[in-house]
């Protein structure tokens, strides 16, 4: 099983960007500017059987839009709610 991870507020992103997971400085002579890398976006399903009791009944999908940042140096970082638009698809 994956790590668990910390949730924090998405105006804290791109200072917690600076860092590696071992809490190093990522790039001390040029910090990380999130909103000069690449913006990418991935779209999931999110599935749920309309009525469970019902064995006829039919599976429902609703598109979970996700984006992320990709950088130069080769990190990536998921910017959904940074970039303001969860909640929105």
């Amino acid at each position: 099983m994956a790590p668990l991870v910390e949730a924090f507020p998405p105006e804290e992103l791109e200072a917690r960007a600076q860092y590696t997971p071992d809490n190093r400085l990522r790039n001390k002579r040029r910090p990380v500017d999130l909103a000069k890398c690449k913006l990418l976006e991935l779209v999931q399903y999110e599935c749920d059987v309309v009525d469970r009791g019902d064995p006829k009944s039919v599976v429902r999908c609703q598109p979970l839009v996700r984006l992320f940042r990709k950088c130069a140096d080769g990190l990536s970082v998921e910017t959904t709610s940074w970039e303001g638009l969860e909640g929105r698809w």
